[in-house]
């Protein structure tokens, strides 16, 4: 039986600093130009107007280069659009700029992240914890970084020290979640899925882990129920369809899993091919 795959959840803070720069009044009449350049950014983004944002940010970079908070909230922008190569460079210099900030070194950690860089990452967050050793959101994304290592027992102490700090957020036990079942902890994972979903039932991630445990512990009903959320929540991931196509098979529904499996084909992934035609030739000799 093949299986979804581990997700993910990336979750990026802006975390807007607008400290005083400068000294003398041409200085700071441009330090003034450039926090409502920065926060204007901001509005334009919450937007959805993120060329517009990058604009915005390099007009305020241009203005008073040594601002962090603009080469940040550039950089934010970038890591929404997945340009995380020139994210990292504008963290990278937000952080040199205000090498204090911790929402610098986390958002530069998150880059480091998605870009694989899991070692880099790790450090960066390090760093932001040695700064602010109570930030949840610190601590959940190093266990991240852990779990990518493969150091899950790291990653299940930050995650437990990240849900002690903040038992609200829903990412952080979705998280957690990931390296219980890892460790074979299936019920463990699913008891935090079901709080993350409870917590936000909006994340597709969330219940396509979920589909997946319940796959391993033989609750193919809910499980398909799971993941057809994932999917309406506008989740395309294609080994999603192809897991979905098991479930409904366990569950006698033949024709739903021969549409998920010709879904997941189109959409490239190739074992779900190979089985669609072996369904259809049996189909065929069936008449």
């Amino acid at each position: 039986m093949s299986l979804i795959r581990p997700a993910l959840v990336f979750i990026v803070s802006l975390g807007l600093s607008t400290g005083v720069l400068g000294c003398t009044s041409q200085a700071l009449r441009a330090s003034d130009a450039a926090v409502d350049l920065v926060a204007q950014c901001e509005t334009e983004f919450r937007q959805g107007r993120s060329d517009r944002a990058i604009e915005t940010a390099s007009a305020a970079i241009r203005i008073s280069p040594t601002r962090a908070d603009a080469w940040n909230a550039r950089g934010f922008v970038y890591a929404s659009q997945g340009r995380m190569g020139q994210a990292a460079d504008d963290f990278t210099k937000a952080v040199q700029l205000n090498p204090a900030n911790p929402s610098y070194l986390s958002n530069l950690g998150i880059v480091y992240l998605e870009s694989g860089q899991a070692a880099s990452a790790l450090e960066a967050f390090d760093q932001a914890l040695r700064l602010e050793p109570h930030s949840a959101r610190a601590y959940n994304h190093r266990g991240k970084a852990y779990r990518s290592m493969g150091k899950l027992q790291d990653a299940l102490e930050d995650f437990n020290a990240a849900a002690k700090l903040d038992g609200q957020d829903a990412t952080i036990y979705a998280n957690r979640a990931v390296v219980y079942a890892l460790q074979g902890e299936y019920r463990h994972a699913k008891k935090d899925l079901d709080y993350a979903i409870s917590r936000n039932n909006a994340m597709p991630e969330a219940f396509q882990s979920r589909g997946l445990i319940e796959m391993l512990i033989g609750e193919f009903e809910q499980a398909e129920k799971d993941f057809s959320k994932a999917v309406a929540l506008g989740m395309g991931d294609t080994v999603l369809y192809y897991n979905r196509a098991i479930a409904r098979s366990i569950l006698g529904d033949s024709a739903g899993a021969q549409q998920d499996y010709q879904n997941s084909c189109r959409m490239g992934y190739s074992p779900a091919c190979g089985l669609t035609k072996v369904n259809s030739q049996a189909a065929n000799r069936s008449l």
